[in-house]
């Protein structure tokens, strides 16, 4: 039964690529033989000038025009007129030409012999992409840019070819200085569309890149387009496209306005009628790098203007192999800023971990032990639990930490756990993909994956949920994590220093921290003194912080009065380091003097728990008048000093305002220390 002729077309092949694609129409009889008024042209000396004809007739037929070598149907030759059906290749000298209805359905042909039967061949790779070797010397030399009956090491013509004109190798030429001086793919894509279309006289172009989507399917994004006439740009169809990313190869498709090949079936149904009812021709040219396709140039023509010519798909050729080195320039280009981003990045955490090495103020005995035991902890991989009241200075241990362990040159990567939701904690953790969560508008790298080959501190760990304890345990485990929304396991080499201010034993107890995790933790466990318990060290952190101040801006108090001193050194600093800093500050702003007074320092009345009244705050005497010389006032007031700083006098005679060789004449004197 005939088949419906509604739509028909013939495929024109070299090797497994498309060459052309022309579209039959019933009216139109086609000719086919080597002379060059013929609609399809072969510059083949085994062709006689008028070969063969291919009409309709009741049903599309070929028929032999009498030549001398004979024309071929599925490799057998033909006497008389021959019915055409999907899938039949008509073999015209070296020219073998697929007619079908549906473009979908045609699979590359098998190569045919000299007698027209069907054999395979090992060069149709070369064959192949030997348009793209004639475009590279299309730019170095004009006089070899033809395709001739000498392009193939068989020593046969190409299959269709034509013997083409002189590419514009001088426009070529100016096209790739250009790119070689720009630095924006855009604007790159766009001077290669405007030379593309002065060389080729053709009104529309674009440039497409070609790119991954999360699914792994190839998707196509419009770079750059161009339409001289003010028309909208059209894409490319999904047809075409499809066929240039299976070969890898560059095509020509004429004839084929009121097509799929035309336009996209998944377009508006008006834009996919104008689209289809006014494109004629069409070229698609691939970026190839390393035998993959990276983009593709895409040149058209509506009805009314003239069709693209092979001679234009070899110029499309050669601008897609300027572009393509113009492509992996730029994407070199990127990777090396990328370098340098974090290149920058990492000087700048170290810069910041010098500034926070310098933190680590106090010459006390307390201190002291701490450092020893962080020189120790250092160099092990061992996971640390650093324990300590807000303030006190945990991340500086922890950084300590790092900078003594082998992973110093790594990174180091500080979270507060306390800070973020459980959800926005997990996504900080372990990252999350694009689509993952509403807000997630890319792909985002977790902290642990930030950290890889460094350290990971994580502060205030008490606060973190059941659930994200359970894959954090896993983490801890050595076992790979995927991000949230992905499914993809990674893995990460990464110390982790875990730091808290909560009774983790109590929060086991209640059944809000994971035993497992809490064991697995306390491999080492560091206590972080707070300030209280090393006095000695307040005015030296005081010192160095006013120090830092005064360094931004050269102004500001010099130093603490004896009555500043005495203050912080009474007060209780609930508030740790941390808030000594701030106080520090404050008193840089507000102090109008050259030294900072106790009203500059704004000292807190906040009292913590388990610190009782008398620890908090100094000796006030009783509102209740008696009768007392001043030498029992400054008695009592000696003994009361002395009990609150636990007997050591030389923190009593700073509070006291007074040296400590005075501080032991009075207690001589007043019998208050045995002799």
């Amino acid at each position: 039964m005939q088949q419906d002729n509604s739509s028909a077309y013939l495929i024109i092949r070299q090797g497994t690529r498309w060459t052309d694609v022309f579209r039959l129409e019933s009216g139109r009889p086609l000719i086919i033989g080597r002379a060059s008024s013929n609609e399809i042209p072969i510059a083949d000396e085994r062709s006689s000038r008028r070969h063969a004809e291919i009409y309709f007739e009741g049903g599309w037929k070929v028929r032999d025009l009498g030549s001398r070598n004979g024309t071929f149907v599925d490799g057998t030759r033909i006497s008389e007129p021959t019915s055409l059906f999907s899938g039949n290749v008509v073999t015209v000298a070296s020219c073998r030409m697929t007619f079908t209805h549906s473009l979908e359905e045609v699979a590359p042909p098998l190569e045919t012999d000299d007698s027209g039967h069907e054999t395979t061949r090992a060069n149709d790779v070369e064959l192949a992409s030997i348009v793209h070797r004639q475009s590279k010397s299309a730019i170095l030399d004009p006089e070899k840019f033809q395709v001739s009956e000498k392009s193939t090491k068989s020593g046969k013509p190409m299959a269709g070819g034509i013997e083409t004109k002189r590419a514009p190798a001088l426009e070529l030429l100016q096209l790739a200085f250009e790119l070689a001086r720009e630095t924006s793919l855009n604007r790159g894509c766009e001077l290669a569309i405007a030379r593309l279309l002065d060389a080729t006289g053709t009104q529309t172009a674009g440039v497409l890149r070609i790119e991954n989507d999360k699914n792994g399917f190839k998707t196509r994004k419009v770079l750059a387009a161009v339409q001289k006439v003010g028309k909208a740009y059209h894409p490319v169809s999904d047809t075409l496209a499809a066929n240039v990313l299976k070969d890898n190869s560059a095509l020509l498709a004429r004839n084929i306005h009121d097509t799929a090949l035309a336009g996209n079936r998944t377009a508006s149904t008006s834009m996919q009628s104008s689209q289809m009812h006014s494109t004629s021709s069409v070229i698609v040219a691939p970026l190839l790098h390393e035998n993959n396709c990276i983009g593709m140039v895409h040149l058209y023509s509506r009805v009314g203007e003239p069709d693209l010519t092979p001679d234009n798909l070899e110029v499309a050729l050669a601008v897609a192999e300027v572009l393509s080195t113009f492509f992996i320039n730029c994407e070199r280009q990127q990777a090396l800023e990328s370098k340098l981003k974090n290149s920058r990045t990492r000087i700048s955490e170290l810069e910041q971990q010098l500034g926070h090495a310098d933190d680590w103020i106090g010459a006390s005995a307390t201190m002291q032990r701490v450092r020893d035991q962080v020189q120790r902890i250092g160099p092990t991989q061992a996971t640390v639990l650093l324990r300590g009241e807000s303030g006190a200075g945990k991340e500086v241990v922890a950084r300590a930490i790092h900078q003594y362990s082998t992973r110093a040159n790594g990174p180091f990567v500080p979270l507060n756990c306390a800070a973020l939701t459980a959800t926005l904690l997990e996504s900080e953790l372990f990252g999350h993909e694009k689509g993952a969560f509403t807000g997630a508008t890319e792909r985002k790298i977790g902290k642990f994956e930030q950290a890889h080959t460094g350290t990971i501190m994580l502060d205030e760990l008490g606060e973190m949920s059941m659930e994200i304890q359970a894959k954090f345990l896993r983490v801890l485990e050595g076992k790979p994590f995927e991000r949230v929304g992905g499914s993809k396991p990674i893995q990460v080499d990464v110390r982790v220093i875990a730091a808290t201010n909560k009774d983790l034993e109590q929060a086991v107890r209640e059944g809000q921290f994971r035993s497992d995790l809490y064991f697995r933790l306390r491999v080492i466990e560091l206590r972080v003194p707070s300030l209280r318990e090393r006095p000695e060290d307040i005015m030296q952190i005081a010192t160095h912080f006013l120090d830092q101040f005064r360094a931004r801006s050269g102004h500001g108090p010099t130093g603490f009065s004896q009555r500043a001193q005495a203050a912080m050194l009474a007060y209780h600093w609930p508030g740790n380091v941390r808030e000594l800093r701030n106080s520090v500050e404050r008193a840089y702003v507000l102090a109008t003097g050259t030294l900072a007074e106790p009203e500059d320092l704004a000292l807190s009345h906040l009292e913590i728990p388990g610190l009782s009244f008398a620890q908090a705050q100094p000796t006030s005497f009783s509102s209740v008048y008696r009768e007392r010389t001043l030498e029992d006032v400054e008695q009592e007031h000696i003994a009361a000093t002395l009990e609150f700083t636990g007997g050591q006098k030389n923190r009593a005679a700073a509070i006291l305002g007074i040296e400590r060789s005075t501080l032991d004449r009075k207690l001589k004197r007043n019998k208050n220390e045995p002799g």
